[in-house]
């Protein structure tokens, strides 16, 4: 079996910042780099048969961080198949001025991605965005599924069976995980540093596990010691 290990990148400036990245990118901040830390840490006997990463600043350096853990480090190799989705016209604008308007259709009180998680899917979401671009720059999340795929695809092609990992970011992996496994998951934000699992045997996919931050947690626990 190949199983790809989806991790979510660790906090990001623009993520205190409530700013949206997409496409573009901030640093990790202390905290993010630790929580990248302590994930490798809790997966640090796993041995990877490969790693790879979107081509963003904090997808590397989430990677890198991990890796440094690893009783068994190896190279990251950056992939842009693995970016995260582009948010068009309001990269790097704030959380409000993208989110409000879908508030706004429900009329409900503007609550951030946690008060708009009780209105829509994280592919509603997505979808009602990428419509309200009247720029046609926002992917939106067909396209991601299909840019993030072709990257799976190489990587079935390439590793018949072992263990990858794949530093990215939240909407890419809930993205994936609702094209592969429609219904299997609820609404929320894939949480930073955190695991998604996705075996691939015989061609048909199976999730192992999805935003699982215990590995996140070990290492928190070790590093507080």
């Amino acid at each position: 079996m190949l199983k790809l290990y989806f991790l979510r990148h660790g906090q990001t400036e623009l993520n205190v910042k409530e700013r949206v990245q997409g496409w573009n990118d901030s640093p990790l901040t202390e905290l993010g780099v630790y929580q990248a830390k302590c994930t490798g840490y809790g997966l640090r006997n796993h041995v990877f048969n490969a790693a790879y990463c979107g081509d963003t600043g904090r997808q590397i350096a989430t990677a890198e961080t991990f890796m440094s853990q690893n009783l068994n480090p190896i190279n990251i190799i950056p992939d842009y198949h693995f970016r995260e989705m582009c948010y068009g016209k309001y990269q790097e604008g704030t959380y409000y001025d993208m989110l409000n308007q879908l508030f706004e259709r429900v009329n409900d009180v503007y609550g951030g991605y946690e008060g708009l998680y009780r209105h829509y899917t994280d592919m509603e979401i997505g979808q009602l965005l990428c419509e309200s671009d009247e720029t046609g720059a926002f992917e939106g999340p067909e396209k991601t599924w299909s840019r993030v795929k072709e990257g799976i695809d190489f990587l079935k092609d390439k590793y018949p069976e072992g263990d990858i990992l794949i530093s990215t970011s939240s909407f890419a992996i809930s993205d994936t995980v609702h094209h592969l496994f429609p219904g299997r998951i609820g609404k929320g934000l894939v949480e930073n540093a955190s695991i998604t699992v996705i075996g691939i045997e015989n061609g048909e996919f199976s999730l192992l596990e999805y935003n699982n931050i215990s590995y996140r947690k070990e290492g928190e626990e070790h590093f507080k010691q």
